[in-house]
């Protein structure tokens, strides 16, 4: 009996002190549990963001960006290019080119599909002279064409009607093996650079041959040094040299498992190919790894590549931002990494790796192994190069040193079951109220979001170590969800982001300053190019505003949270008595319909304003959730105050009596420890006590019946029900002896009479026999 009821109390007392741990660490606001911290959620977020103007096609069309500048947008599709005004996304003039019949006929004696055997422009550049060069996948057999614009007379201008297709005159038809995939799904890239066209694809028609070709220069075939299964994503040309970013699986991993690494290589645009029987092949082709990973003793790496953008000028740094992601069958998680140029080509000037055997590691090559002079630099004529240089290079293309992110963390990290990073564009430089200049980057997800944040980098004095703070301004539906986004084009003119799917292209606001319509909020959206206007009380553009750098009459605080925030923003005296005492923030105008739409909890989980979930809205919650999860400041973690709290005073209280609660809990909870523990030792007396007085027969449960006489009725009460205690679910028997049972016994024998009406029963033995 007391050993029974001491696991109770002893788990109960665990418990308390489980509780008084959590209260404790939670109350001091220890901050060195902070590992991964979870995905910062922004402000500003709704179901739908509003479409400003959409271009429309089929899910087969496969639209690619091909070029774009402010005004216009060259996009690839199915059999046609279309040149949008990004005005609305109002078609200007397409080019049609369409694969022959026979073309099409025999990509169906391949096996292919009827989407897969049309023409899919994938290529595109303008050169000097004015010619139009286009590529396309042509039913699994690409072709390229040279254009040559014929000006249109007005009657063939006006019988084109709204499609307004130019004219062009084909100058020039050739295959364009190497130069363009054979699927529009493949991932390829290229670079027109000096007149000549880089491409990184591949060459036949299983895709089982990669490789980056310009003219008569390629990558060796089937060559799994120099690349292995890759998926290109992009190329950029800078310094002389054309860098061409991958993933593909790793050779120096390979003793180890399988792995996909994400690479950046490089070429010179003057190289010309070796000498002798190496003039078909690069002498300048290296590579190196990308290194985005969460820093730490053992780093957490994103290892697939998914896209970048083009070069950043940020500051007196030129940076290529690219959107990384893990693989698919691990731990779901996205990251946007940055990375200096300088960087990139300082890495192929450092150690080569290499393998002794297929059965060694894969080690730096030591300084005198490496032939003089030293492989891998431009030279005027690469023909010259002796062929020892040259097989170097083909044997030894991997770097030692992988490339760092810039300040060596990721800029984003998102860890989210449902969608993953596919693609960015950047916003460079733009400058905020107070003179700072920030990039503000943009990436899309394969569910249509679009997450905007930018990075504030704040110096401590005392630490050598610079703080990199992510502030996510907005999370945008702007894709039906299930979409994925395949490419972000930024238009400043225009004040529009487009987003491109496979199907379709759709405009959104580049900013939303203007559906913000309290103080808070739009301090709270940390958006630079945002800023609260005092005189006409609104959330103002500062590009489109006309407003000087400096002056009082706007106000902006990016790195700050949003307490801090709140009391920038201004306070007008209420009328009455006690004026001089009281003070509120200016109510906002009731809000238009797009704000109702755009504006959700911004402001809403700390500070005075009033906002729309807090006020009585008749069922109408604006298209958005009814619940909503307020962003959380890493500042600000952990913290007991309740987020939902929207008046200062409250907060104030609840920090005033947090440690009264802390104290009385601890009271508490010795409390019903001293008390457990008395009450143990007093069980176990009793219990001595009790086995003292007892005679031994009361332990024998497999005996003969043991009839006890009850004190005070002095009637005979039968224990034979419940006697053996296997047979139940009470492992002790029952020693209450001051309770009177005939009763319950009686309702027994009843209940047990009317299931067993038979005379001869043993219910009729018992009651013959006992009572």
């Amino acid at each position: 009996m007391s050993r029974s009821n001491s696991r109770p109390s002893t788990a109960m007392a665990i418990t308390i002190l489980q509780a008084i741990c959590i209260i404790y660490i939670t109350s001091t606001g220890l901050r060195s549990v902070a590992g991964w911290m979870p995905d910062v959620r922004p402000d500003l977020q709704t179901k739908q963001d509003k479409v400003l103007a959409h271009f429309i096609g089929n899910s087969t069309d496969y639209f690619k960006i091909l070029d774009h500048n402010d005004e216009n947008i060259l996009v690839g599709a199915k059999d046609v290019i279309y040149n949008v005004s990004l005005n609305g996304l109002k078609e200007i003039a397409r080019l049609e080119w369409h694969s022959t019949d026979a073309d099409r006929e025999l990509c169906a004696l391949k096996g292919k599909l009827e989407w897969d055997c049309h023409n899919y422009l994938r290529v595109y550049a303008l050169r000097s002279n004015g010619e139009v060069l286009l590529c396309g996948t042509n039913s699994y057999k690409p072709r390229c064409r040279h254009y040559t614009p014929v000006e249109m007379s007005s009657e063939e201008t006006a019988s084109a009607g709204h499609a307004h297709v130019m004219r062009y005159e084909v100058s020039r038809d050739v295959e364009a093996q190497g130069l363009c995939p054979y699927s529009p799904a493949h991932n390829s890239t290229y670079a027109f650079a000096d007149g000549q066209l880089y491409s990184a694809t591949v060459a036949d028609f299983s895709g089982g041959d990669p490789l980056i070709y310009r003219e008569n220069l390629r990558t060796e075939q089937y060559d799994l040094k120099q690349l292995n299964q890759p998926d290109f994503v992009g190329a950029i040309e800078r310094n002389g040299y054309v860098l061409f970013f991958f993933r593909e699986l790793s050779m120096e991993f390979m003793n180890f498992g399988k792995a996909v690494y994400s690479r950046v290589a490089r070429v010179c645009k003057n190289d010309r190919g070796g000498p002798y029987s190496h003039g078909k092949s690069w002498t300048s082709f290296l590579k190196a790894r990308l290194n985005c990973s969460v820093p730490g003793e053992f780093p957490f790496y994103f290892d697939e590549i998914q896209a970048i953008s083009p070069i950043v000028e940020s500051g007196s740094k030129s940076l290529v931002y690219a959107v990384f992601t893990t693989s698919v069958n691990a731990i779901p998680g996205s990251a946007v990494c940055a990375y200096n140029v300088d960087d990139i080509l300082a890495a192929f000037d450092g150690e080569f790796k290499s393998q002794k055997d297929s059965q060694s590691h894969w080690l730096p090559v030591e300084r005198d192994q490496v032939p003089k002079p030293r492989p891998g630099p431009c030279v005027e004529d690469s023909r010259t190069l002796s062929s020892v240089a040259v097989n170097f290079i083909k044997t030894h293309p991997l770097m030692e040193d992988s490339v760092p992110a810039v300040h060596g963390r990721p800029l984003l990290t998102k860890v989210n079951l449902h969608h993953r990073l596919t693609a960015i564009a950047v916003h460079p430089q733009v400058k905020s109220l107070s003179g700072a200049y920030y990039d503000v980057v943009y990436s899309g997800t394969d569910d249509g979001k679009v997450t905007k944040f930018i990075n504030i980098l704040t110096t401590h004095p005392n630490s050598t170590v610079d703080r990199l703070k992510t502030v996510v301004i907005s999370e945008m539906q702007v894709l039906p969800l299930g979409t994925p986004v395949r490419e972000l084009v930024i238009s400043t003119s225009k004040n529009s982001l487009v987003v491109v799917s496979d199907g379709s292209l759709v405009s959104v606001p580049l900013h939303h300053c203007t559906h913000i319509v309290d103080c808070l909020g739009c301090l709270s959206l940390q958006d630079p190019i945002c800023a609260w206007d005092l005189q006409t009380h609104e959330c103002k553009n500062l590009a489109t505003s006309q407003h000087k750098f400096g002056t009082k009459t706007y106000l902006q605080s990016l790195n700050s949270t949003k307490k801090s925030a709140a009391l920038l923003c201004p306070h007008v005296p209420r009328d009455g008595p006690g004026a001089e005492t009281m003070s509120v923030v200016t109510i906002p105008p009731p809000p238009s319909e797009d704000q109702k739409l755009l504006y959700s909890n911004v402001g809403a989980s700390q500070g005075d304003q009033p906002s729309f979930e807090q006020q009585p809205t008749g069922g109408d919650d604006f298209g958005l959730n009814k619940i909503t999860l307020t962003s959380m400041d890493p500042d600000d973690m952990p913290s007991l105050n309740d987020p939902q709290k929207s008046t200062a005073s409250v907060d104030e209280i609840n920090r005033a009596s947090a440690p009264s609660y802390v104290f009385l809990a601890i009271i508490v909870s010795i409390t019903f420890v001293v008390g457990g523990s008395a009450g143990v030792f007093c069980v176990k007396a009793w219990s001595r006590m009790m086995e003292g007085q007892m005679d031994d027969s009361h332990r024998n449960h497999f005996g003969k019946p043991i009839q006890f006489k009850h004190q005070n009725t002095g009637k005979d009460i039968n224990l034979l029900m419940g006697s053996n205690a296997y047979t139940t679910t009470q492992k002790t028997p029952n020693l209450d002896l001051e309770k009177d049972r005939s009763h319950e016994c009686k309702n027994s024998t009843e209940h047990l009479e009317k299931e067993l009406p038979c005379k001869t029963s043993t219910l009729t033995k018992v009651k013959r026999t006992y009572i």
